[in-house]
This record gives C-alpha cells, sequence and structure tokens, in this order.
C-alpha cells in the first residue's frame, strides 16, 4: 500500500537549511525588483548569519538572532573580510540597524510563506542608530577641493563635471555613474534619474554645472554602443568604486581627510534649505520616499542658522553681578 504523502503543514519544515530559504527569499526579492545593489545587501547579511548559525530553520530563534547581533557589536570593522584590513572601529551603529532589518524582513517572509507559526523575530527591536550631526563642506574648501582638478585633460573636466554635478543636484553616486547621455537635457539642464525603489524623478542643475558638463563633453571618448555620460579613460562606464577612488586622491591632494562622494550630497541639501527653498521640493530632488531623512537637513540648517544670528551666548546677555571678591570669568 502506498504510503499517505504528508501535506505541507504535516511537514517538519524545522529540518530545511536555512541556506536553501535564503537562496528562495533572495530569488523573490529579485522578481520583485530590487535592485542589483539591494540584494548585494541582502545576501552579505543574510550570508553572514547564515555561516554564523550553521544550522537549519529550527535554528533561526529571537534567541538565536538576539545572540549574534550581540556579537556583531562585538566585531571589528572588515573581520572577516577577504581583501580589507581588520580596523580597530567597530560596526557603526546603523550597519548593525541594518543587518536587523534585513533579518526582519527575512522572518517576516518565511512567516507569510507559512515556513514558520509565528514571526519568530516579531519582538526585535533595532538598535538605535546615533544620530550624528551632518558634516558639510564649506565654500573655500569646496574651492580647494576644485583647485586640485587638472584643467588640462579630458579626465580633469570630467571630474571636475563630476563635483559640480555632485555639489548641484545631491545625486547618490550609484545615481551618478548610471546616468545614461539620453537622460542628460543640457537645453533645459536637467537630468532623469532612476533612484532607489526604482523610482524615477527629475533633477535640475544650474549654469555652472552645465558649462562644466559641456567642456567635459566636448572631450569626452566616443565609443560605439557606450551610453553612459562618465566614462574612464579607456572609454568604459565609470563604477562607483572608480568615483570614490577620485575623491580618496582629492582627499589627500586637498588635504580633506572628510572628503568623501556623499558629503557633497549633504553639503547640497544644506545650502539648498539655506537659500530658502522648501523642503518638499528638496525631498523630491533627493529622491527621499518620505520627509523623515530630509527633516534631519532642516534641523541641521536650523541650527547653523541659529549660530550665525546669534551674537551672544544667552549667558552674555545677562546683566549678571557677581559678589565682591568673586573671581569674574575672562
Amino acid at each position: 500500500m502506498r504510503e499517505k504523502e504528508l501535506r505541507r503543514d504535516q511537514m517538519d519544515k524545522g529540518q530545511i537549511p536555512l541556506g536553501r530559504l535564503i537562496e528562495e527569499y533572495l530569488l523573490v526579492c529579485r522578481t520583485e525588483g530590487k535592485t542589483p545593489k539591494t540584494l548585494r545587501g541582502y545576501r552579505e547579511k543574510l550570508g553572514r548569519f547564515c555561516r554564523w548559525l550553521n544550522g537549519n530553520l529550527g535554528d533561526f530563534t529571537l534567541q538565536a538572532v538576539r545572540s549574534y547581533i550581540s556579537e556583531l557589536q562585538q566585531a571589528r570593522k572588515y573581520q572577516g573580510h577577504p581583501y580589507c584590513p581588520v580596523q580597530e572601529s567597530g560596526l557603526s551603529s546603523i550597519t548593525l540597524k541594518g543587518h536587523v532589518v534585513v533579518l526582519k524582513g527575512f522572518a517576516t517572509w518565511l512567516y507569510e510563506e507559512e515556513y514558520t507559526d509565528e514571526n519568530a523575530l516579531g519582538r526585535l527591536k533595532p538598535p538605535k542608530a546615533a544620530r550624528k550631526v551632518m558634516a558639510t563642506l564649506t565654500e573655500a574648501e569646496i574651492a580647494k577641493i576644485l583647485s586640485c582638478v587638472r584643467r588640462d585633460t579630458p579626465t580633469g573636466y570630467r571630474n571636475e563635471a563630476v563635483i559640480h554635478l555632485f555639489l548641484d543636484t545631491g545625486l547618490r553616486c550609484a545615481e551618478l555613474v548610471g546616468l545614461p547621455m539620453h537622460d542628460l537635457f543640457l537645453d533645459n539642464q536637467c537630468l532623469k534619474v532612476m533612484g532607489k525603489g526604482q523610482k524615477e524623478r527629475i533633477v535640475p542643475f544650474g549654469d555652472r554645472t552645465a558649462r562644466a558638463l559641456l567642456r567635459y563633453l566636448n572631450l569626452r571618448p566616443k565609443v560605439n554602443g557606450c551610453d553612459s555620460v562618465f566614462l574612464n579613460i579607456d572609454g568604459n562606464p565609470m563604477t562607483e568604486n572608480a568615483i570614490k577612488m577620485v575623491f580618496e586622491r582629492l582627499a589627500k591632494t586637498a588635504e580633506i581627510p572628510r572628503l568623501h562622494v556623499h558629503l557633497l550630497r549633504h553639503t547640497m541639501a544644506t545650502n539648498y534649505l539655506l537659500t530658502g527653498e522648501n523642503p518638499i521640493k528638496l525631498q523630491r530632488i533627493l529622491g527621499h520616499e518620505t520627509l523623515e531623512m530630509t527633516r534631519r537637513y532642516v534641523d541641521m540648517v536650523a541650527v547653523q542658522v541659529a549660530v550665525t544670528e546669534s551674537s551672544q551666548s544667552p549667558v552674555d546677555r545677562m546683566h549678571l553681578k557677581y559678589p565682591r571678591g568673586a573671581t569674574r570669568p575672562r
């Protein structure tokens, strides 16, 4: 007599290898249109946890994940990385929060697909990410950076155009390297960007950026079949790593160690608001899905305005009388 086949709800799903479920989850994310960069992040974080756990679905518990996060909090930056040397500093709170968010998304999918009877990480709260004051570049620093760009080679003109475009539009690095020629409209001084979440937006830029782009495009290598705006010296599209290397060299040459690509995005956002522009317009230009991130720039600008407009401290404006013989502050 044939054995009766077990239904899905009768199977011992706890014995399914976790790695197999992660691959299925990543496949689902890919078919839902997640970007390659997002998928790489998911794979790195879930793969790291899977290697640490080295078990099956039944081992995927709230206690196990809490133990894993605790170990991440003690880990050093680049620990276990095949190429980068380990640093003394630990993982940032934002990185830790990213690991928790990815694991919670995976746990939710397991529950919705009925691999688990309940959401194993439903009660897990992401660690609070530190909210640091975002740094920006001063006009003097920007002038110093631009003065370090050679203006006698096509590469120099390209780098000048890249800097202007970052400062004028607040583009993310991935958005700039992925910009095709047919989405750059010099006549109208705007460009069309495919941002996070596969959402398109129109971003304007000014006269100086338009001139910098024109100077570069006049010397841009003519390569058949390559539609990217920004190219390497060999005519291939620039990568994010290539852009980051450009700014690493500029940071050394200009003697501004804190210089990095995203710093230009912060600078653009704060300068935009300092001119009195609407935060809603800034949200659309930057491609923020909600106003939460844009509010950080609003708060930052409010502090800057308060500092620059305040001629005296609150204590200095008080008419304090000191007792006879007391030491007065100088």
